[in-house]
């Protein structure tokens, strides 16, 4: 690399990890990112003594005051919450947050390098020995790639297997000299779990919960995280990318200090899944229960066009918010228009004769929105990692191995996003959309902290059907799916239709944090599997929908069936299927055709559409059914196979296999989908 690109770069990173470290003050210090403690269930890597905690909390400002910090880690603005109360009462407070933990457990204060061991100028300027030493390390950095879900594979043994660190001679760390380790001025990021030291900077880059998530632990104990962030004992996938990242063992002292801190606030507090919703059916296929992350099986999911609440598939990332009885009566949204104010008070008085001024910031009720224009749609949603089982069988990837059952659809009642707009101020959305040819987004946030956002195109388009939802198939929204506003983007990846909607803004820039910005639902090209190697910010987040379909039941309605001519060597002895399944497009693409194969595509079936055929072009939001029987060769042990491939509006098909689609983060499986049973 020249020197000019090299100095580019530098100043890049150095930009970068600066904004990291702006992005994790300001998200210490924000009541509105508060979480809770969670109970740690700890799946220890093999051999190494883990200590397992029973109960769980969230830990109020009175118990972080009156403990120690035991990393030493800078305390980050320890008074900036100033109301505490539960995660379920989110007008006194949303979730008491992970600054307490972090000064309880030690650093928390740390900055750090995003992948890298980031140099800047001064740095090769001034000190041409530092410079060369910190472009070593780079290069060893690497030299030897960052552990990612497709190196460590699928271990199926990996409980079972002897750790090699047991039996090494570590070094010891005491918690102080992993505080000092937080990633400012160019030194490694490391953390402590359950006794043992790691060295995380080549790995934030990839870190499926964001960059700026993994750094609020930098310097310090991860068990408080892990508390709240309980999809971390789902799988060995954790243990087995850190495995390769240990550099030492805590001391004993360091790490009963944390296990005591730790025991005391499990004693004092309450578990914030405590009050998860009761009524979750036992027909769905759980994943997780903490957070809860349950799937519909196969079977029950062509069972009704409109999906019964108790059987919508469930994808939470925090506890589900609840509300008092009077939180409810009082329920506002707030609309920031901060952005925007001067521009839409000079939209407002034109005229001259109108007084009056709009708000940067005003607060819109329940009852108000209830008294908007009803509106009501009928959509489907998905999310963004349904199928990613099937990915796995490529390489393995990062999150939770959906089937085909993370896809749900209900027919939304509520308010168009452009006459909540309109109620805050905004006089002509379209104008404001238009306004000097730039980009705006409309930026959603939840009680549970959650951010994610559109393109104003889509927020104000009067054929895009985006509604600020109060109702799911005719009654009130339940707790579990967004109680009590929810927004629903039609044709959208679901994780934009943002559940527990407490605020609304127009922006110049798309939301920030890692549901918008981060790794989480960005789809990397098939041959990166380590994000440190691409700029994410140049990346599209997942927003429109691509193309899927699904089989959900194959049944022989004739046991033999004669193909072929009598005197043909092609008479071949099959049995006659009747299948049936679902397909969907997103973007409001209508589903042209659905074809089905029982021999890996030599020969096609074209299914018969049954229900939702008959929707407006270019405003298809939800699903259609389809079925068809098939002639199928039944093989030696009685089984059938089958896929399926959907075709849209635009003539887009399913590609035959994920080999080209396969992404680090198990993103978006569209490939035919492929289904085997015995008969």
């Amino acid at each position: 690399m020249n020197a000019a690109a090299t100095a580019a770069a530098t100043s890049h990173s150095s930009s970068t990890l600066q904004n990291l470290i702006l992005h994790r003050n300001a998200f210490f210090s924000s009541s509105a990112s508060s979480l809770l403690l969670a109970p740690r269930r700890l799946r220890s890597i093999p051999s190494i003594t883990s200590r397992a905690y029973s109960k769980t909390t969230s830990l109020p400002a009175a118990a972080a005051s009156s403990t120690s910090v035991l990393a030493g880690g800078s305390r980050a603005n320890s008074n900036s919450n100033e109301n505490h109360s539960t995660f379920f009462s989110p007008s006194s407070s949303s979730l008491p947050f992970l600054l307490t933990t972090a000064l309880v457990l030690g650093g928390g204060g740390g900055g750090g390098s995003a992948g890298m061991y980031y140099r800047n100028e001064n740095d090769c300027n001034s000190n041409s020995t530092k410079c060369s030493a910190l472009m070593e390390k780079e290069e060893e950095a690497q030299a030897h790639p960052t552990p990612t879900p497709s190196s460590v594979g699928l271990d199926k043994n990996f409980e079972d297997k002897t750790d090699a660190s047991d039996d090494l001679h570590l070094p010891i760390f005491t918690s102080e000299q992993v505080a000092e380790n937080n990633g400012e001025d160019g030194k490694p990021i490391w953390m402590s779990y359950g006794g043992i030291v790691y060295d995380v900077t080549e790995f934030i880059h990839n870190h499926p919960g964001g960059s700026e998530r993994i750094l609020l632990a930098a310097g310090s104990a991860i068990e408080p995280y892990w508390h709240l962030y309980r999809q971390h004992f789902a799988t060995d996938l954790p243990m087995r990318l850190m495995e390769d990242l240990i550099i030492g063992k805590l001391d004993e002292k360091s790490q009963d200090e944390i296990d005591n801190q730790m025991e005391k606030i499990i004693e004092e507090n309450d578990d914030p899944y405590l009050n998860e919703p009761t009524d979750r059916s036992e027909q769905l296929i759980v994943h997780g229960d903490q957070p809860m992350n349950a799937e519909v099986p196969a079977d029950l999911i062509t069972e009704s066009y409109i999906t019964p609440v108790e059987l919508f598939y469930i994808r939470h990332h925090h506890p589900v918010p609840l509300l008092r009885k009077e939180e409810v009566q009082h329920y506002e949204i707030e609309v920031d228009l901060s952005n925007f104010v001067d521009y839409l008070n000079e939209e407002v008085h034109k005229d001259k004769k109108d007084t009056v001024v709009v708000a940067p910031k005003s607060n819109i009720s329940l009852d108000d929105i209830k008294k908007l224009p009803k509106v009501e749609v009928i959509t489907t949603l998905q999310c963004s990692g349904n199928r990613r089982g099937d990915m796995n069988k490529v390489k393995r990837t990062s999150g939770t191995a959906w089937g085909q059952g993370a896809i749900s659809t209900a027919k939304w009642g509520g308010a168009r996003l452009v006459d909540v707009l309109k109620l805050a101020g905004v006089i002509n959305p379209y104008d404001l959309t238009e306004k000097d040819g730039t980009q705006k987004h409309v930026r959603f946030e939840s009680l549970d902290g959650m951010k994610a956002s559109i393109g104003m195109e889509k927020a104000t388009n009067p054929y895009g059907d985006v509604i600020i939802a109060y109702e799911m198939n005719g009654e009130p929204i339940p707790r579990e799916h967004g109680f009590p506003l929810r927004a629903i983007v039609p044709g959208y990846s679901a994780v934009r239709n943002v559940k527990w909607v407490k605020k609304i803004e127009i922006s110049t820039e798309e939301a920030e944090g890692a549901w918008q910005r981060g790794l989480n639902y960005k789809t990397l090209p098939p041959n990166v599997t380590d994000a440190k190697s691409i700029n994410l910010e140049n990346m599209p987040s997942m927003t429109e929908s691509s193309l899927f379909s699904g089989i959900t039941k194959m049944e022989v309605i004739k046991d033999t069936i004669t193909t072929g001519n009598d005197d043909s060597d092609s008479k071949n002895n099959m049995s006659l299927v009747k299948a049936k399944g679902w397909a969907w497009a997103g973007g409001g693409r209508n589903i042209v055709r659905v074809d089905v194969t029982g021999d890996e595509g030599k020969s096609w079936t074209t299914a018969n559409i049954v229900q939702g055929g008959d929707q407006k072009f270019g405003r298809a939001w939800a699903w259609v059914f389809w079925e068809c029987d098939i002639p199928v060769q039944v093989e030696e042990g009685g089984t059938i196979r089958l896929a399926s491939k959907a075709v849209d509006m635009a003539f887009n098909s399913q590609p035959e296999n994920a080999d080209h689609g396969w992404n680090v983060r198990g993103l978006g499986n569209n490939s035919w989908y492929r289904r085997e049973q015995k008969v």
